[in-house]
């Protein structure tokens, strides 16, 4: 299906799939916590 919603992407927020204007998803900086990392390494190696 084509709705021609140009500009957008798709997130998740909650339980939630959402439509994100790109200038809105890209507007700042976002980093992960480093203890994340090391969660992911347990299963990741």
């Amino acid at each position: 299906m084509r709705d021609e919603d140009f500009g957008k992407m798709v997130a998740l927020r909650g339980t939630d799939i959402v439509r994100v204007p790109l200038a809105e998803a890209t507007a700042r900086l976002k980093t992960v916590d480093p203890s994340l990392y090391a969660e992911a390494e347990v299963f990741f190696g």
